[in-house]
């Protein structure tokens, strides 16, 4: 039966559709996972943001095949990547609960998902760590891949609060640091916001992993090889 549906829906690269594998050996070569490591500033301190692949056409098409088309293989590369990136930041800068970035409503119903959520908890559950859905949208915004770096932050900036589910008392509580995740860091104005939310609601952020980063500032290396 297997080999009946291979020959009717043979697979293709995910990123150039050539026929073979999820993502064929010339595009493997633009997602091979690196450390690149950014740094916010929000409300005085800085935080880390660990990302593992650095953002290509190549990556663009990954990232969207799982983001809009829910397609199953670009999934687990890029649940591969953010686990690739948290197996960093936790080595370096300590573990943590992880807080997906929430999708827009208008998004959720369309792709019939909250996507990060959903990629959160695969990592998470390969990572053997929890998730907290804290964050919540609180107002409108626009698609951020179609703005600017200006209009990033004046887009996302007050947009997101913290669920009801979870009080404002929560740093005396019982919950531990917090780990944002989300799949692509370009401005960081999406993580800033999210930091300062979490931080406001009284939560303990200790920084940020990404499958993906845009216009990284340093070169990657392999941490499994200390390269």
């Amino acid at each position: 039966m297997k080999n009946l549906v291979e020959l009717i829906f043979p697979s293709r690269c995910i990123a150039c559709s050539q026929l073979g594998i999820s993502i064929c050996s010339s595009c493997r070569k633009n997602w091979h996972p690196h450390i690149y490591h950014r740094e916010l500033k929000v409300l005085g301190n800085r935080y880390p943001v660990i990302s593992a692949i650095e953002y290509s056409p190549i990556a663009s098409r990954v990232l969207l095949r799982s983001k809009e088309a829910n397609q199953g293989a670009a999934d687990q590369l890029l649940i591969s990547a953010i686990a690739y990136s948290l197996r960093y930041f936790t080595k370096k800068y300590g573990t943590g609960d992880l807080v997906a970035i929430p999708s827009r409503k208008s998004a959720t119903r369309k792709r019939g998902r909250d996507f990060m959520q959903e990629i959160t908890k695969s990592v998470a559950t390969l990572e053997k760590l929890n998730t907290l859905e804290i964050l919540q949208h609180q107002r409108a915004v626009q698609d951020q891949s179609r703005l600017n770096s200006h209009q990033r932050t004046s887009n996302i900036a007050g947009a997101l609060s913290t669920s009801i589910d979870f009080p404002s008392s929560a740093g005396q509580g019982n919950i531990g640091p917090l780990i944002i995740v989300d799949d692509l860091v370009t401005t960081g104005a999406t993580l800033v916001e999210a930091i300062r939310a979490l931080r406001t609601a009284g939560f303990m952020v200790i920084g940020a992993v990404t499958g993906a980063v845009a216009n990284p500032y340093d070169k990657g290396v392999d941490f499994r090889k200390g390269t």
